[in-house]
């Protein structure tokens, strides 16, 4: 595990310095960003093992000077820690305008209110199904499920962004966590919309 996180960890710092030789740098410089991020992890499981988001945290592009100093210490974690903080409040405040909207939507009714609320463009489909959920509409929220949990696998943040908006056992992980059990309903909504 500590092997691929420091090859990740490498190739998204080179991604992020252009021009930067790696004949500057041992494996060991990756292999201690590794362990720095496992151990971030490790002191709070709510932080992802993701070598990308580690080392985009640490500096903006042509701003990152040493692997050492922006990788592998202490600093490195707390960056990081703050930074997907940040954006889990973000994706927190996406969600509450779409499921003020969706919630909107579904008070008004209608035969087509899945349909309507999938072809709104402003509304994901983790917004759709929390909003459902919320309403105690699980027929509403079956149609969702499955892309919400695309949603989720394309960012797993939103599982701490929709804490207080859903209870946690309902949240969408399919196989891996309990879910409203998902109707035969075809897929409305491939797309996932970022607002």
């Amino acid at each position: 595990m500590i092997d691929h996180l420091a090859h990740r960890i490498e190739q998204a710092y080179a991604l992020r310095r252009f021009g930067w030789y790696r004949g500057c740098s041992t494996r060991r410089v990756w292999a201690a960003a590794a362990m720095c991020l496992w151990q971030a992890h490790v002191e709070d499981p709510t932080l992802p093992l993701d070598s990308e988001l580690f080392v985009a945290s640490q500096a903006r592009a042509g701003q990152l000077r040493d692997p050492w100093a922006d990788l592998a210490e202490v600093e490195a974690a707390r960056r990081y820690r703050s930074e997907v903080r940040r954006i889990i409040r973000g994706l927190r405040r996406e969600l509450r305008r779409e499921i003020t909207r969706a919630e909107k939507r579904i008070e008004e009714g209608g035969r087509l209110v899945v349909s309507s609320l999938a072809q709104d463009g402003r509304l994901s489909p983790l917004g759709c199904f929390i909003a459902a959920h919320r309403k105690g509409r699980p027929d509403l929220a079956d149609p969702f499920a499955s892309a919400a949990m695309e949603q989720h696998r394309a960012c797993p943040l939103y599982q701490s962004a929709s804490l207080g908006l859903l209870p946690p056992d309902c949240y969408p992980l399919g196989a891996s966590g309990p879910v409203m059990p998902a109707a035969a309903t075809r897929d409305f909504k491939k797309s996932i919309v970022m607002n």
